[in-house]
């Protein structure tokens, strides 16, 4: 899967040139706004990279729609599939440790009382106190 900062990249070029497309079709930003239903907030920051999570595939349908731009070309920028839905995340690539942990707490044959140590240990590790919050005293 392509990396987070390259489909920020890819899709901030998508959405800079459907603006200038529209520019120059003599579409004002307010005309933009009332054809998609997409806010210029929103759209200024899918072309400036400015965000963390994936647009919403409605809003990217929605903005191609009302610009009469093929979504197909967005899903591609953003890395998504050719029905716009985002791909899943990627497998993580772990350490052979990891790996291991990950068997040891899958495995059928290791006791619950062996499988609560090595989380806790985890925990103890992470700062967390079971709950993906931090521990108390922690930052």
């Amino acid at each position: 899967m392509v990396s987070l900062e390259a489909r920020r990249a890819a899709f901030g070029r998508f959405v800079r040139q459907a603006l200038e497309d529209a520019k120059d079709r003599k579409i004002s930003i307010k005309e933009i706004e009332r054809r998609t239903g997409v806010g210029s907030t929103t759209f200024y920051r899918w072309r400036d990279g400015d965000w963390t999570k994936d647009p919403r595939p409605t809003q990217v349908d929605a903005f191609c729609d009302g610009l009469d731009i093929p979504a197909k070309a967005a899903y591609r920028a953003l890395g998504w599939g050719a029905d716009g839905k985002p791909a899943g995340e990627p497998d993580a690539v772990f350490d052979p440790e990891l790996r291991a942990i990950q068997r040891k707490l899958m495995d059928p044959n290791v006791s619950p009382t062996a499988k609560e140590s090595i989380r806790n240990m985890l925990r103890l590790i992470i700062g967390s106190n079971g709950n993906g919050r931090k521990a108390a005293g922690e930052g």
